[in-house]
């Protein structure tokens, strides 16, 4: 597991992970009144204790996001992957507090959870 961490402010930010192919961005003013800048812990990980659905292959990094706050706006990862068929591309998404391993991933069935055939990024707005 590798880790970074970003420090978010009420401005527009973009975070790109160079070498993990995972990009940020968070809209202006998206922190609660009130709450001064706020630290977002990312881990990327491609092995561990993981169980997918069926039929389901690994093409990217798996990404963890920790972050004391609740946006106010909605935020956008961008995550790049190697699938060759962008049409039978899917996220999947595991709760990371849940307490036995393996960590068990599901589909994310959400219209804001896309990839594109030209694009080498699958977008995912939380």
């Amino acid at each position: 597991i590798t880790e970074t961490s970003i420090s978010v402010t009420n401005e527009s930010q973009t975070f790109h992970w160079t070498g993990y192919g995972l990009k940020l961005h968070i809209p202006s003013a998206s922190l609660p009144a009130g709450v001064g800048p706020s630290d977002i812990v990312i881990k990327a990980s491609l092995t561990g204790r993981f169980q997918f659905p069926e039929n389901t292959t690994l093409v990217s990094a798996i990404f963890w996001l920790q972050c004391p706050v609740r946006f106010t706006k909605p935020v956008t990862l961008e995550i790049q992957h190697c699938g060759k068929h962008s049409g039978a591309l899917r996220f999947v998404h595991a709760e990371h507090f849940q307490k036995d391993l393996p960590y068990q991933f599901k589909p994310l069935e959400d219209p804001r959870a896309v990839f594109s055939s030209d694009y080498r990024y699958g977008n995912v707005t939380l």
